[in-house]
């Protein structure tokens, strides 16, 4: 099982887990939500996305510590690029995609963000998140279940997304736009 994972690693040892590239912004959007692990092998078709379920099934065969969630839009200009931090604060972002736990983790404190990340969402961390009804409550996610990395995985409420609904409705990273354009992408990588 591992030489098959290791197949797929990128520099810097990180696993992309969720890709979905643009190629033609006409075309279908619709996800391949993967309910497996093994489902990480179907990365070049550009629209997989892993659930829950499969995030936890991965974790029982790669006990990874970091997420780090990428994305791009050419049209807005903006990256949102960051990668959890390695103690415990950081361990709750990863327990929590990963369905292990259900408690939404601390956003502020819970990642760096990376050289390339411009986006205004990162600055925004006290701001993230929805509990219990409440906006803005400075964690992660929404509290869903097997849609935690691609349905309002990081937002702030009426600003700034990184969303990306199956059937291709919304799809947001740093914005309120739904536009694309070839080339545009959201990555999810584990390490």
């Amino acid at each position: 099982m591992i030489m098959i994972i290791n197949f797929y690693l990128i520099s810097g040892g990180w696993l992309l887990v969720s890709n979905v590239v643009i190629d033609e912004p006409s075309s279908s959007l619709q996800l391949s939500l993967e309910t497996t692990y093994r489902g990480i092998s179907n990365y070049h078709n550009n629209k997989t996305f892993l659930t829950t379920s499969a995030m936890h099934e991965l974790r029982t065969h790669l006990a990874f510590t970091q997420l780090r969630f990428y994305c791009s839009k050419l049209q807005g200009t903006r990256t949102f690029h960051v990668t959890t931090v390695t103690d415990s604060i950081g361990q709750a972002v990863v327990e929590y995609f990963s369905g292990q736990a259900d408690v939404q983790p601390i956003a502020c404190g819970s990642f760096v963000t990376m050289e390339n990340d411009n986006s205004r969402l990162a600055g925004q961390c006290h701001l993230w998140g929805r509990e219990n009804g409440v906006l803005r409550v400075g964690k992660w996610g929404h509290g869903e279940d097997q849609d935690r990395l691609f349905r309002f995985t990081i937002f702030n409420h009426a600003n700034y997304y990184w969303l990306f609904l199956p059937d291709g409705s919304k799809v947001r990273c740093d914005d309120l736009s739904d536009a694309v354009s070839s080339g545009d992408f959201w990555k999810v990588f584990v390490r």
